[in-house]
């Protein structure tokens, strides 16, 4: 039998009360536990996407190509997060592709849909990915990239230290030549 106590752990946490066997039932009945090689894509841009994943190990990164191939990386998450089209279960505008080897516990929209009458909390954690998702474009749009990059080191110093230059580059929007230019300046200060 697969191990879900990542997954029961997270809905104590935000039900504020231990789970029932019943409620376990009910999680492991709408939920699936995925795995994902590194650099596997979990969808699609055009495919209908109908699952929203929890991460239980590893990460994912969630980007857009442009006309010309560039590829602009929206989002991460790792561990403990939600990640998915917000859209669903339309059709996606996006690609996902796992960053590591990944084990995620996703659901369909109608789990989801569930999930959200019996843990309602659940829809303010989504919510707050919106709410980051918002900031982040303000932010790309108001700052610098190297003031974006201060703010993911702020941030999340742990992600920097498990993504490729590559993909921090095209998440700040810039190119790889200029993130290592950002980085050296960095360095520079600190000496």
């Amino acid at each position: 039998m697969e191990d879900f106590s990542v997954l029961y752990s997270y809905f104590e946490k935000i039900g504020k009360h231990e789970l029932t066997d019943a409620d376990k039932a009910e999680l492991t009945s709408v939920f699936k536990k995925e795995q994902f090689k590194k650099k596997e894509r979990v969808f699609r841009v055009d495919e209908e996407n109908t699952r929203h994943y929890y991460i239980e190990e590893g990460l994912l990164r969630m980007y857009i190509i442009d006309q010309s191939g560039k590829e602009f990386n929206v989002l991460f998450a790792k561990e403990r997060q939600w990640l998915g089209d917000l859209a669903t279960p339309a059709a996606t505008s996006y690609f996902m592709d796992a960053v590591e080897n990944t084990t995620v516990f996703s659901v369909d929209e109608n789990g989801y849909a569930l999930l959200i009458k019996k843990y309602p909390q659940l829809g303010s954690y989504i919510r707050r990915s919106y709410i980051f998702l918002q900031k982040r474009f303000v932010s790309i749009l108001s700052k610098t990239a190297e003031e974006n990059y201060e703010q993911l080191l702020k941030n999340d110093s742990n992600l920097v230290q498990r993504l490729p230059q590559y993909h921090i580059s095209s998440y700040l929007g810039v190119t790889p030549v200029f993130l290592s230019k950002i980085i050296a300046k960095k360095a520079r200060k600190r000496d």
